[in-house]
């Protein structure tokens, strides 16, 4: 199989017909990263406690009450997201689990709440694994009934320095949210009822005399009822560990790399195809 391979990877038709079908989504993609780098470029930047209603960046420091553990790498964390990949009969398809407990983000000037569903993470990853007896993997793609062949985990911790470009809205779960000992926090943060039983869950040998996670700060006061929350809005929602100038400077690259070598890719890849090799297209044809 390796000499196989290795084989494949030494033919030029091998990357030329690679080129002509990714030379597209290549470029394209480069539209789409540039068209971001403008919308981070074109939100106002603002500290949290300056912050209005509407698209907004801000920059601090990742905090919460308290903490839940990753599935693959068994850290504390305020929110990791798991994305399982498979591959059944050939068609790739991605399944994503997620949890957060509250998360807040601290500049100095004041605390905002963030509720990081359905935004585009650009964190390294916390763990990679490719473990068909893994249960954590094996939960995630429960729903499907099949295994996992590969698992990324992204979590963002406390004390994380994190860029964030999102929408603040008004908190309209204040007033609807019930309080009882297993409902949870706004839009969907865990409990942390809920958030100590998914610890147990993760660290059967825990100490039940434990606390849930890391101790908080006690000079911190979390407000789990705030009036505004920053969420997915009709602006782009991105969360990074780069600040906003690194995170300019490296859409700015890819997307430049991006428009300019797909297309150079496709016009080689179907030069390649249709005038070095043209017996290729006439046997296909036949």
């Amino acid at each position: 199989m390796i000499r196989l391979l290795i084989w494949i990877l030494s033919q030029p038709l091998f990357w030329a017909v690679t080129g002509t079908l990714l030379g597209p989504y290549m470029f394209f993609q480069g539209f789409r990263l540039l068209q971001l780098k403008r919308r981070i470029s074109n939100v106002p930047r603002s500290t949290i406690r300056a912050a209005a209603v509407g698209p907004v960046e801000v920059c601090g420091t990742a905090i919460g009450p308290y903490t839940v553990i990753a599935p693959l790498s068994q850290c504390d964390c305020l929110y990791y997201r798991l994305v399982v990949e498979s591959n059944p009969q050939g068609d790739l398809k991605d399944k994503i689990k997620e949890l957060c407990a509250p998360l807040y983000i601290n500049d100095g000037t004041g605390t905002l709440m963030i509720y990081p569903h359905a935004s585009e993470l650009r964190l390294p990853a916390s763990a990679k694994r490719a473990d068909y007896a893994n249960l954590a993997l094996t939960l995630a793609a429960r729903s499907r009934g099949e295994l996992p062949e590969f698992a990324q985990e992204y979590c963002i911790k406390p004390g994380d320095k994190i860029f964030v470009l999102g929408t603040i809205q008004l908190n309209t779960w204040e007033k609807t949210s019930e309080s009882n000992y297993w409902s949870r926090i706004g839009p969907g943060f865990l409990s942390e009822s809920e958030a100590d039983l998914q610890r147990r869950e993760a660290l059967p040998l825990l100490n039940t005399l434990l606390p849930v996670g890391e101790a908080p700060d006690p000079s911190n006061k979390f407000d789990l009822n705030p009036p505004v929350v920053m969420v997915k809005g009709n602006a782009p929602f991105v969360i990074s560990t780069d600040s906003q100038m690194d995170l300019l400077t490296k859409l700015s690259w890819r997307s430049l790399v991006f428009i300019w070598g797909g297309p150079a890719a496709a016009l080689w890849g179907l030069w390649e195809i249709l005038v070095v090799r043209p017996g290729i297209v006439e046997s296909v044809l036949r």
